[in-house]
């Protein structure tokens, strides 16, 4: 196993910072990003505040508590901007993510565990934390998924996987700062999250590999390549109503889906409730959306929806990759191909573009995303 040079990993250390910067610069003197008064405000300025941390910025730092104090002056509205929140909110007692010395697969942060964070909590964070818990809960469809918002309606089912991806991400969160959140959000999450996945798929060898004493050893596993979509909704088609998916499978959405799933088999791992049938479904669904994004493996477009969505969905195969603990996608190593097109598209002073676009590179080339603590890492049979 090859380890990134030193020259190119001070090349993608010199881009984060200069995305950090770019980030600064855009932030308002009231401490938002982004038009204040937008639906999801708050999550428009709490991911360049998780960017920020994730990238090294200390919580202390005065721009990361103006944030803070324009955050907190705002009620939960949104799923993704909760979701985004809470994230936020971990990151700024979360130990920082580790070298790039380190392979994927191996990476550990090690640091306070869920108990210890919430002790060292302040009550300002721990009401925000609180009150974003019981939105996520109460913003939860009947079919396990999420949409934009709480819907004020009997059994609501209106859903999106972007929505629920935030969602998830955002109780993962709650959850690493000592929050409990019920057994049944989980497992009626990862129930919808089944039907967002394509039901058939060729099949196909997934590529493993795993790293011993230095060297990478490539094994193969079957699997179906069976991607997920951004809704359940139907369109009539040549074999009758409502046969015909409206959405595309795609790569942005196939990325979510797996971390996604990896999270709430994460979230029910130690309960006795979680037994062997599930647990084998869960890790057929990583497989079988692993798979998909092999045969279909770009980092310069959003496969399925090209020319739309390239930097959002970098960041979700970031998601994929590092909670599914693999550095390989199929014979691809995700993250140096990824990160070549980041360094190449990037403008000195100017980032990837606005703070959205700026935060998902800067989240990618951090490889910001923690590991799974409690679920082993998802392998073939």
């Amino acid at each position: 196993m090859e380890r990134y040079p030193p020259s190119w990993r001070l090349k993608v250390k010199e881009a984060i910072r200069e995305g950090m910067d770019h980030l600064l610069s855009l932030q308002a003197k009231e401490g938002s990003w982004g038009n204040p008064n937008d639906t999801h405000a708050v999550g428009h300025t709490a991911l360049p505040v998780l960017a920020l941390l994730k990238g090294g910025t200390s919580p202390h730092a005065e721009p990361i508590q103006r944030a803070f104090t324009w955050l907190r002056k705002r009620p939960p509205t949104s799923t993704y901007s909760v979701g985004c929140y809470l994230m936020a909110i971990h990151a700024k007692y979360a130990p920082k993510a580790g070298s790039l010395d380190t392979d994927v697969g191996e990476e550990t942060l090690g640091g306070p565990d869920p108990e210890e964070i919430h002790a060292r909590l302040e009550k300002e964070d721990l009401a925000a934390l609180e009150a974003g818990l019981d939105f996520l809960v109460r913003a939860q469809a009947v079919n396990g998924l999420w949409h934009y918002h709480v819907q004020e309606k009997p059994r609501p089912t209106d859903h999106d996987l972007s929505n629920t991806q935030y969602a998830i991400l955002g109780l993962r969160a709650a959850r690493d700062c000592g929050l409990e959140v019920p057994f049944a959000v989980w497992s009626e999450a990862l129930e919808g999250l089944y039907g967002l996945q394509d039901r058939e798929g060729p099949k196909v060898d997934l590529l493993d590999h795993r790293v011993k004493d230095g060297y990478v050893f490539e094994r193969k596993d079957r699997a179906r390549a069976r991607g997920f979509r951004y809704s359940l909704r139907m369109k009539h088609g040549p074999r009758g109503e409502n046969t015909v998916p409206v959405n595309p499978t795609t790569g942005s959405m196939t990325t979510a889906g797996i971390a996604s799933v990896i999270i709430c088999r994460e979230g029910m791992w130690r309960s006795r409730k979680f037994r062997g049938q599930a647990r084998r479904k869960s890790e057929q669904a990583v497989r079988d959306g692993l798979a998909w994004l092999q045969e279909h493996f770009t980092v310069a477009d959003n496969p399925g929806q090209e020319g739309r969505h390239h930097l959002y969905y970098l960041y979700g195969l970031e998601r994929a990759g590092m909670l599914a603990a693999r550095r390989w996608i199929g014979p691809h190593d995700w993250y140096k191909e990824g990160a070549d097109l980041l360094l190449g598209k990037h403008e000195d002073g100017k980032g990837w573009g606005d703070h959205k676009l700026t935060s998902f590179a800067v989240l990618f080339l951090k490889r910001a995303t923690a590991g799974s603590r409690d679920a082993p890492v998802v392998t073939g049979r």
